[in-house]
């Protein structure tokens, strides 16, 4: 997409990610890794294995006993978890935790994020899908081309913010208004430079378009309904003047009927009062 190559290349600094986040990604598809390996790779970084303790120890997980050290929770939580945090502490020490804009509260958004991961697991564990953590993970991040906006493309993003407020309308209508793209686009162009497993791309890129995806349809649906349960719900502020839309398909697809729907919000919301060790995270 020529709009999109012409908007990144105007970004002076992109956001990175340590090496050690591909590493240990690399590290949990190995079925010859083992926990010990997995926490010495891990262990060069001493600030990510405090978070990764301080996640662990957390009401999130609620275990019944504390973990002391990083081979441990290796074990215990499994490889799938640690992975799950190293990429979610890595994605929040990439950026700044507040915005540059007074009309755009980016913890608002963050917390908006945390909502959608935590519901996105919660959905993916419902319908066995296998990857529950990767759903959290999609979730987390399903919106961070908003954030890439806000941090390194300030002009065209209150370009975006004034639409927005002129037009009563979504992000993503100010967005493709203004440049022609939106979010979606920067968020699955970011998360491919990050080297992210491909069904958290489609993932990214499909939320509001589920019905345009060809690959990992369920991962897609499964942020798209978590999405709109986080916004319902008031898990933080994804921004926009339109109100969540869901996609009817996505709802068939998942098999899930409205009252397990009503039940699995609970289950959500309770996920997503025990999940503000996530929030500490940020810078």
């Amino acid at each position: 997409m020529a709009n999109l190559h012409k908007l990144v290349s105007q970004i002076q600094s992109l956001p990175t990610l340590p090496q050690i986040v591909q590493q240990v990604i690399t590290m949990v598809e190995d079925p010859g890794v083992s926990s010990s390996n997995l926490a010495k790779t891990i262990s060069i970084d001493v600030s990510l294995v405090s978070k990764i303790l301080k996640v662990v120890n957390s009401a999130y997980y609620g275990l019944p006993r504390k973990i002391s050290t990083l081979t441990q929770a290796t074990v215990i939580l499994g490889f799938n978890s640690i992975k799950n945090i190293v990429m979610t502490a890595s994605v929040f020490s990439a950026f700044n935790k507040n915005g540059k804009n007074e009309r755009f509260d980016r913890k608002k958004l963050w917390e908006h994020s945390i909502g959608c991961a935590v519901a996105s697991k919660v959905l993916s564990k419902r319908i066995r899908l296998g990857v529950p953590e990767e759903a959290f993970v999609a979730g987390l991040v399903h919106d961070i081309g908003k954030i890439v906006l806000d941090q390194f493309l300030h002009t065209k993003f209150e370009q975006v913010l004034d639409v927005i407020d002129e037009k009563k309308v979504s992000f993503r209508e100010a967005e493709n208004e203004v440049l022609g793209l939106n979010h979606c686009h920067i968020g699955e162009w970011l998360c491919d430079k990050w080297n992210f497993p491909k069904q958290i791309q489609e993932a990214v890129a499909f939320h509001h378009s589920p019905g345009r995806a060809e690959k990992n349809l369920k991962m897609v649906a499964i942020v798209h309904l978590a999405n709109a349960i986080s916004r319902l719900e008031g898990m933080g502020d994804g921004g926009g003047k339109k109100g969540a839309e869901i996609d009817v398909k996505c709802w068939e697809m998942l098999s899930i009927s409205e009252e397990e729907l009503s039940e699995l919000i609970v289950e959500i919301q309770e996920e997503y009062e025990k999940s503000s060790v996530f929030l500490e995270m940020l810078n």
